[in-house]
């Protein structure tokens, strides 16, 4: 026979006054974390500031006992910064700088404290010492050449004359007229005389001539990309260029996949037709390939070796 039990509607009500004093708890606890929390910070002037309202301490009778002192802003603690006439929030401001790794490397960074009055950094700067392991390393003299004597006497150095060597050595002259630089056989320092041409797109040129095994034409470094066109009046490709093959037959798909021309999907392709057919005898075979346009294979015909 089934009936309304008092007993456990008694007992549900008194489960769910047990969770809401569980919860209300739970809250209060919480509360008082962060309350330590966030005056954890202020704990080092706690004992300073509880004396002021006890009449005691620095703060006594409204005013606070100052002295001077030689003291390294690295190293006091909060007692002897207070007692140098510092206010509590200029000296938390000094322990959050110190805590991040800041330090005092002279006594002019002591002005960087927060709010210093000219009055305070008029008394307190004479009895500033910084320790010598906060200070910078000095920085050694750069020791200029000396030009030759002139009449018995010591010449001045010449700066200007020094500046401008050191321009000519790192800038080399232009080429002109109807002089023309191999691009296969030109080093970036060589490349750098072709007029338009400097160490940035020297860089681009010799990485590029690398990636393709050399360079068939002239036109091809207009692949480089934003490469200036007119520097194309001053390069030549010679008669007889050396270029790196590819032996599609042997190379693995890793290897033939990083020329320009060939890509992923194109060396995939040659090294399925290897697995499936055998060698390839010659280009024609590419052709028949899905990936190889006409295109393609004119300008991987130059690279290209079937051994």
């Amino acid at each position: 026979m089934s009936g309304h039990n008092p007993y456990r509607q008694h007992l549900r009500y008194i489960y769910v006054l047990l969770g809401v004093i569980v919860c209300v708890a739970a809250l209060i606890i919480l509360s008082d974390y962060r309350n330590v929390n966030d005056s954890s910070a202020d704990e080092v002037f706690g004992d300073i500031v509880k004396g002021s309202a006890r009449g005691t301490g620095y703060y006594a009778s409204g005013e606070r006992k100052v002295e001077v002192f030689h003291f390294d802003p690295n190293e006091a603690d909060s007692t002897q910064l207070l007692r140098l006439g510092l206010a509590p929030f200029q000296v938390r401001s000094i322990y959050r700088f110190r805590a991040k790794g800041g330090v005092f490397s002279t006594a002019d960074d002591f002005r960087r404290v927060y709010r210093l009055t000219n009055g305070q950094w008029e008394r307190l700067a004479p009895y500033i010492v910084i320790g010598r392991k906060y200070q910078l390393v000095p920085v050694a003299p750069r020791v200029y050449p000396k030009s030759a004597p002139i009449n018995g006497g010591v010449a001045k150095r010449d700066s200007v004359r020094l500046v401008a060597d050191s321009i000519r050595r790192s800038y080399p002259q232009k080429i002109g007229g109807d002089e023309t630089v191999d691009v296969n056989a030109a080093d970036s320092v060589m490349l750098c005389r072709i007029p338009g041409i400097g160490r940035y797109y020297a860089s681009r040129i010799v990485r590029y001539r690398n990636r393709l095994g050399g360079f068939v034409s002239t036109q091809q470094l207009l692949e480089i990309e934003d490469f200036p066109a007119d520097a194309l009046a001053w390069i030549t490709v010679g008669p007889s260029p050396v270029i790196r093959r590819l032996d599609v037959n042997h190379l693995s798909e890793r290897k033939l996949m990083k020329h320009p021309y060939m890509g992923y999907y194109r060396a995939s392709e040659i090294v399925a037709y290897r697995r499936i057919h055998g060698r390839l005898d010659n280009i024609q075979a590419l052709y028949g390939l899905q990936h190889f346009s006409e295109s393609d294979i004119q300008r991987l015909a130059p690279y290209l070796e079937f051994k």
